[in-house]
């Protein structure tokens, strides 16, 4: 990666009121959103300095309701990492993150783009419904990296983003990688064919 600013685009996917406005709202500016009050769409944007790399993130916060399926769509195909959020107060909520997985699995090759599963609002231990070793196994099934955070106390939010960044940018160097193999493979074949000419 050089000096220039990497541009990502984050889409939070999740029924609705597990805290995926509150998990953005405390990363955008440190605010916790006591109430739920449903959300559509909402875009955000937010830039930061990770390991002297410039980064400027697009947020954005979808609805949490399969009745939106066409813009669910629209969403996937406009982002490059994603975030699947549950409650880890509502067992059936770490059910319908599968939904969104597959929605995402429709249009991408999932395994190479950066996902992270989140188990929302730890602070709620008590009510707790799912506990961190079902987490962990979904996300070992989904192929995504897992943190338990709270949006309330903001605990590992800032990590959420942090942990996508540094797989994106994994992602990144090997495409680059691999075209700079192709490129010397070419090469190659080409010093080879002017020396059958000759």
């Amino acid at each position: 990666m050089d000096d220039k600013e990497l541009k990502v685009k984050v889409c939070i996917f999740g029924a609705g009121g597990v805290g995926k406005s509150s998990i953005v709202t405390k990363f955008i500016d440190e605010r916790f959103l006591p109430e739920y009050d449903p959300t559509i769409e909402d875009f955000f944007r937010k830039r930061i300095t990770l390991n002297d790399e410039q980064i400027n993130f697009s947020i954005i916060d979808t609805a949490g309701n399969e009745e939106y399926s066409l813009i669910i769509e629209n969403w996937i195909k406009e982002s490059n990492i994603f975030v699947l959020v549950y409650s880890i107060t509502r067992k059936l909520s770490l059910k319908e993150v599968q939904f969104f997985h597959d929605k995402i699995q429709r249009f991408f090759d999932c395994e190479n783009y950066p996902k992270v599963l989140i188990g929302n609002k730890s602070d709620l231990f008590t009510k707790r419904e799912v506990s961190i070793e079902k987490g962990k196994k979904l996300a070992k099934e989904l192929n995504c990296k897992f943190i338990e955070t709270s949006a309330k106390t903001g605990e590992n939010i800032n990590q959420i983003f942090y942990e996508t960044i540094l797989l994106e940018i994994e992602r990144l160097k090997t495409i680059e990688n691999q075209k700079e193999n192709q490129n010397n493979q070419n090469q190659k074949k080409k010093k080879k064919g002017k020396c059958l000419l000759m």
